[in-house]
């Protein structure tokens, strides 16, 4: 067992993942979060951490993206230079500009941080061919994702993680999106080259479903799951649904491990505060 997962078990109630960076942005950061200002970017974490107390400090890969791209047109245009479905995410993975300012945020997070599990959160390498091709060509855009396609994202997404192996990652959480949901678990062994550098580093790999999920049983290599059903024989986050925040009561599973909970942008602090306090009453 290693850190996240020994977190996890050693936490004498719930242990709460808390992903708040669109309600901090606007709360703290005036609505335009500073992914690309590492300074600064610690200094908001700080402060969203002093209000929240999450049990993970998470870093999401995707919004960073989101940053370097608006800010660097050449980029974007690089990622849309061939139609190859895979082309765009081949061409993002491998900025330098893009590895360094990631780094810098792992290691600033595990600097103030250092004993919450530290989490690097991606979307899979399914999902992540398809919002590169957006990111691309445009929100009106579809590409094809087959097993082909996944099997070389995934090696482009393992070489991506590597980089970050001395920055003190405890977790990797691979986000799916509906549209790339795995239909059976034989479909994660899409993913091995990834899974295989989680191994190879001792991360936790996690993977985030957002439906009820249908990967029943332990899968090699997945340490949890984050669905919002909680399957046998893996640990599982319980994901907190959107009805939360408007007061729709929550009884949660008893066999749920951990609970994540993501915070709408414009719930008032003292909903925020209140709701999450009753997450983590027992």
């Amino acid at each position: 067992m290693s850190a996240f997962l020994n977190q996890v078990a050693a936490c004498d109630h719930r242990l709460l993942w808390i992903d708040d960076s669109e309600y901090s942005a606007n709360l703290l950061a005036a609505g335009a979060a500073p992914w690309l200002d590492t300074s600064a970017y610690v200094a908001w974490r700080r402060k969203a951490q002093s209000l929240l107390n999450s049990s993970v400090a998470a870093l999401p890969v995707a919004r960073v993206c989101d940053a370097l791209l608006a800010r660097d047109g050449r980029m974007r245009a690089a990622m849309g230079a061939k139609s190859r479905a895979g082309y765009p995410l081949k061409t993002l993975l491998s900025s330098e500009a893009l590895r360094r300012q990631i780094a810098e945020l792992l290691v600033g997070l595990r600097s103030s941080f250092p004993a919450l599990s530290l989490a690097l959160v991606c979307p899979s390498p399914r999902s992540w061919v398809t919002e590169a091709h957006r990111l691309a060509f445009g929100n009106g855009t579809t590409v094809v994702v087959g097993e082909e396609e996944v099997d070389s994202a995934t090696m482009h997404c393992a070489d991506f993680l590597r980089e970050f192996a001395g920055t003190g990652i405890d977790t990797v959480l691979l986000e799916e999106s509906p549209e790339s949901e795995p239909g059976d678990a034989s479909e994660l062994e899409w993913y091995r080259s990834v899974l295989n550098v989680g191994t190879h580093y001792r991360w936790d790999m996690g993977l985030r479903m957002p439906g009820p999920g249908h990967l029943a049983g332990a899968i090699a290599d997945i340490a949890y799951l984050i669905a919002t059903r909680v399957e046998s024989g893996v640990c599982c986050g319980e994901l907190i649904p959107a009805q939360f925040w408007s007061g729709t009561p929550f009884e949660g599973s008893p066999r749920a491990d951990f609970r994540f909970v993501q915070i709408p942008p414009h719930i008032q602090p003292e909903v925020v505060l209140d709701r999450l306090a009753s997450l983590r009453s027992p």
